[in-house]
């Protein structure tokens, strides 16, 4: 954000005092987070250990979900930072569908300190991109959520982002679908923007997202990036949900 637009930002939040997307409670004029401390404090960090492979939960370290014994993703491995659980969940549906866009900054810090922690993330990593919206939505919400974050996150540790992927058709949301709705409605729903195949060839990558659930989305993201000539497909999302 520029000068210009957080003098003309400020001057509204005076006018329009600023509430928490989460419980409303009232913010400073000043505050661009649009998310109050108590409700960021409550947000659930994905605990310890992580499935090896796409980073859910489990039980004993170094092994592998259930998901991940019946299947093995297109990603070599993938990461998420916090539980999609409220107030994240509610906070990200504002962030997305509401274009509560200072709420950018909460997950930006969020996902920057895992990192920090998790520093085998962007180990060796080349490229970040992200997943991509079809045109039609991308217009309807204004921005992409997943390139404002992957944006922040290359500026921070010095990796260049490159808009890698087009979605070549309109899916259903996929947090309106069953597992295996997910899987199917995201099959081949994304390619190599043209142009891109030879930034894209013998790179390690990573590609950044709001959301993982089923992983249907990053996998079907990272198949298409592998078919590209990637040496590898790494992910990370800011939350992750059963």
């Amino acid at each position: 954000m520029n000068t210009a637009s957080r003098l003309i930002n400020s001057f509204l939040n005076l006018i329009y005092p600023p509430h928490c997307a989460s419980c409303g409670k009232s913010l400073k004029a000043t505050d661009e987070a649009q998310a109050c401390q108590a409700c960021i404090a409550h947000i659930k960090r994905n605990p310890r250990p992580y499935c090896r492979r796409c980073g859910r939960s489990v039980q004993k370290a170094q092994a592998l979900c259930p998901e991940c014994l019946k299947m093995r993703p297109s990603f070599s491995s993938a990461y998420s930072a916090c539980l999609y659980e409220d107030p994240l969940k509610e906070l990200i549906h504002k962030f997305k569908y509401n274009n509560k866009r200072g709420l950018s900054k909460v997950f930006e810090k969020i996902m920057i300190d895992y990192i920090a922690d998790n520093h085998e993330i962007t180990d060796n990593v080349d490229i970040i991109t992200f997943v991509p919206l079809h045109k039609k939505r991308e217009l309807e919400r204004t921005f992409n959520q997943s390139e404002l974050l992957a944006s922040a996150i290359g500026r921070v540790f010095g990796i260049p982002v490159k808009g890698c992927l087009e979605k070549r058709v309109q899916t259903k949301n996929q947090n309106e679908l069953s597992r295996q709705e997910r899987l199917a409605n995201v099959k081949d729903a994304f390619a190599i923007k043209h142009g891109m195949e030879n930034i894209v060839k013998d790179m390690d990558m990573l590609i950044i997202d709001d959301v993982m659930t089923t992983g249907a989305t990053l996998n079907d993201s990272s198949r298409a990036i592998m078919r590209g000539g990637a040496k590898q497909v790494r992910c990370l999302t800011l939350a992750r949900g059963n």
